[in-house]
């Protein structure tokens, strides 16, 4: 089997000129490296201008014919490709729109289609639609999306992350058993001594190479207990049980306060961005303040949470995310029963 660098694909990489540049090098000219490799010199020309690509079992020989490494014929770099996928990555995030988004993403992985973080990240931008804006016009595009991932990718943690988008689009879709059936497929859970580079780097490595990991870390770390703490809100409401779920939407909602006052660079920033995320949790706390009785401190949290989420963004960029944010909103509304005490703005 061709061990080609991983993440790279034939049609990606501008081989044609590096050919040419070999060729050059070399000192010799399309015809006499065709009577080499025993192929057309019109095949070779029509490599160097790129309107074809050799076949990729030829591709050792090539190599091996100008005594160069598989790396070197494809002039990759293995650091400089993930540096650019990251950055498509982060350009995604902060509170984009979501065609915005998509479009970042799209364009990343025609650039980058061994990038299975972009389609992971597209993945997930497909399943919060799906779930908060009811689009089941891309229902069918992400589940093909998530298994084409899991087909290609070899990340384990990657591919276990789409099962988990996968599983939460088919329950959000009515298809409860065929979700149910992808999770229970997963293993239970991982602890904490399975190390992985972000793990190891932030334990192990100097103060000065280990920043971004540890940076990267928390964010994870914050993200994952602010989605805890909402998950068993929800749950405890579920059942009737108010006072409890109260105290864990408010305790989601504290770990993204006691963040938010600090400027983070937006690579580092919560998927969702801190306002919303923290205004909707203030949300589904009054909620529960309205089961309870307390109509006023209802009233006052139900004025909190929508502030927390508009304050986010001036005049002119409310007026683009108000749609999408005001779904949200509305969605968490509806979820705890605050329209039975008044109609949502």
């Amino acid at each position: 089997m061709l061990n080609l660098p991983k993440g790279v694909m034939i049609m990606e990489m501008n081989i044609g000129n590096k050919i040419r540049e070999l060729r050059k090098k070399k000192g010799i000219t399309q015809e006499q490296l065709a009577s080499a490799l025993g192929i057309t010199s019109q095949a070779i020309s029509k490599w160097e201008m790129s309107t074809g690509y050799p076949d990729i079992a030829m591709l050792p020989v090539i190599a091996g014919y100008f005594g160069v490494s598989m790396d070197t014929l494809f002039n990759y770099d293995a650091d400089k490709l993930e540096e650019n996928i990251m950055n498509v990555l982060y350009s995604s995030r902060g509170g984009r729109p979501f065609e915005e988004a998509e479009k970042i993403l799209l364009d990343g992985i025609a650039d980058y289609p061994g990038g299975h973080i972009l389609k992971r990240e597209l993945l997930e931008w497909y399943a919060g639609q799906i779930r908060a804006h009811g689009r089941t016009d891309l229902v069918e595009k992400a589940l093909e999306l998530g298994k084409q991932i899991c087909e290609e990718c070899e990340d384990s943690f990657i591919c276990l992350g789409v099962m988990g988008d996968m599983a939460d689009i088919y329950i959000t879709t009515g298809r409860y058993e065929e979700g149910k059936k992808l999770i229970e497929s997963m293993p239970y859970r991982y602890h904490m001594d399975i190390y992985d580079r972000m793990r190891c780097t932030s334990m192990f490595l100097t103060e000065e190479d280990r920043l971004h990991e540890t940076r990267e870390w928390k964010r994870w770390a914050h993200q994952e207990l602010h989605m805890v703490c909402e998950a068993e809100g929800y749950s405890f409401f579920a059942v009737g049980d108010y006072e409890n779920a109260l105290w864990s939407f408010e305790e989601a909602a504290d770990i993204i306060e006691c963040f938010r006052q600090r400027p983070i660079p937006i690579e580092y920033a919560l998927l969702q961005g801190p306002g919303p995320a923290e205004g909707l949790a203030r949300l589904a706390a009054a909620g529960c303040l309205y089961k309870l009785g307390r109509l006023e401190e209802c009233d006052a949290m139900m004025d909190r949470a929508y502030n927390l989420i508009r304050d986010c963004y001036d005049d002119n960029t409310w007026e683009e995310c108000k749609e999408q944010r005001m779904k949200e909103y509305r969605a968490v509304y509806y979820k705890v029963d605050l329209n039975e005490y008044k109609p949502c703005i």
